[in-house]
């Protein structure tokens, strides 16, 4: 399957993000009226879903992620994004990559629940690169943006692997520099193993 073309426009407020005193929201500290400023972070990523299945856990790893992403909801930065509601996604898309990293060679069945769904709008555009038509979506949040890339993950063939280092889920295969049989995220993490590893035989 060929990689869908993603296209997301956000705004993020400059003056940034904390956590609400009942630690259940994600609010913006600016004013409502003061300016946002443009984010595009699906952008910079075409595995930001694995960042957010990895990071997004804790209500401080949700403030980290909104910090630097952006809010993943349309009401991000009016009413603040539900630290709750975004665990819970977070910890669905993290445990279906842990179990196809598991098992990469079953069928999940039929019954498997990956998420709520989505909302998009898609529409066949003229690609100049290519010179030929090609699908665009446009998420309405950004946690529909991360859905996307989450589902074109998992149906285009890509392994998931654990990283052995620091235990976080990773792409391995074909198109993403990892080898198939890659067990460490990075060649940092798997140096830093390996030297762990010689000085506990000492």
């Amino acid at each position: 399957m060929a990689r869908l073309t993603i296209q997301f426009d956000s705004c993020k407020d400059p003056k940034g993000y904390h956590l609400d005193d009942t630690r259940q929201l994600v609010v913006r500290n600016g004013k409502k009226g003061d300016e946002l400023v443009l984010c595009q972070p699906l952008d910079s990523s075409q595995t930001l879903f694995r960042i957010f299945a990895n990071e997004a856990t804790t209500p401080e790893g949700v403030l980290d992620f909104v910090q630097k992403y952006g809010p993943l909801t349309i009401y991000g930065n009016d009413q603040g994004d539900r630290v709750g509601e975004v665990i819970r996604r977070a910890e669905i898309m993290r445990d279906t990559l842990k179990w196809m990293a598991a098992h990469p060679q079953r069928r999940m069945s039929h019954e498997t629940f990956f998420g709520p769904g989505i909302s998009l709008h898609a529409c066949l555009e003229w690609d100049r690169r290519s010179r030929s038509p090609q699908w665009r979506f446009r998420p309405t949040a950004l946690i529909d943006g991360l859905w996307l890339q989450f589902a074109q993950a998992v149906t285009r063939g890509v392994q998931m692997r654990t990283c052995l280092h620091c235990g976080d889920l990773f792409e391995a295969g074909l198109g993403t520099g990892r080898r198939l049989d890659a067990k460490f995220c990075s060649d940092e993490h798997r140096i830093a193993f390996n030297s762990l590893k010689r000085s506990k035989e000492k």
